[in-house]
C-alpha cells in the first residue's frame, strides 16, 4: 500500500444510520468520488424507499460497480454509498478493488436501532429524504448481514471513531 494506491470505500449499515451524510463528508474531505446507489436508482426512476424489485437493485449494484471500476482504473479513490446489507455485495466491491490493486475498506456505520427509528420518525415530518415504509425497513433489518471478523471493517460508532478515521486516512488523500 502506497500513498498513490487508490482506495475503494464501501459504506455499510442500516438505512437511516447516517451513511450518506458521512459518505458526503468523506468524499468532500478527501476530494474523492462518491457513488450513491440511491442516486443511481433515482436516475433510473425508482423510489428506493418503497419496493424496488431485487433484480433492479442488482442492476443498480452493477452500475455502481462499473462506475467504481472507472474511477479505480484511472487511479482515483471512491466511496460507494449503499447499505451493503449482504456479504456478497461487499465481496463484489472488494473484487473490483482487487482487479485494480486498490485497497478496500468497509466503513460500518453503527447507529443504535432506537436512534435510527427516531430519525425515521423525524423524517416522516420533515421529508428531508425519501421515506422508508415500515415493511421495507423491517425486511431490511431482518435480512441485514453485518460484516464478519474476516472482512476489512472500520467500525464507526461515534463521532470520536469518525475523527480517528479521518485523521488516519487523511494523510493518504493529501
Amino acid at each position: 500500500m502506497t500513498r498513490d494506491t487508490p482506495i475503494a470505500y464501501a459504506m455499510c449499515g442500516l438505512a437511516f444510520s447516517g451513511k450518506s451524510t458521512l459518505a458526503r463528508r468523506l468524499a468532500e474531505t478527501f476530494s474523492i468520488a462518491l457513488i450513491s446507489l440511491d442516486a443511481i436508482n433515482d436516475e433510473r426512476g425508482f423510489d428506493g424507499g418503497n419496493v424496488v424489485d431485487d433484480d433492479e437493485w442488482e442492476r443498480t449494484s452493477h452500475i455502481a460497480m462499473e462506475r467504481l471500476d472507472g474511477h479505480l482504473s484511472a487511479g482515483r479513490s471512491a466511496i460507494v454509498d449503499d447499505t451493503f446489507a449482504f456479504r456478497f455485495l461487499r465481496e463484489r466491491c472488494a473484487a473490483v478493488a482487487a482487479r485494480h490493486g486498490a485497497d478496500f475498506r468497509v466503513l460500518l456505520v453503527e447507529t443504535p436501532l432506537d436512534e435510527i427509528q427516531a430519525r425515521r420518525r423525524a423524517n416522516d415530518v420533515t421529508r428531508e429524504r425519501m421515506a422508508l415504509s415500515d415493511a421495507v425497513f423491517d425486511d431490511h433489518v431482518s435480512r441485514f448481514q453485518f460484516p464478519d471478523p474476516d472482512e476489512p471493517v472500520v467500525r464507526l460508532a461515534s463521532p470520536d471513531d469518525v475523527a480517528r478515521f479521518l485523521a488516519a486516512e487523511g494523510a493518504r488523500h493529501r
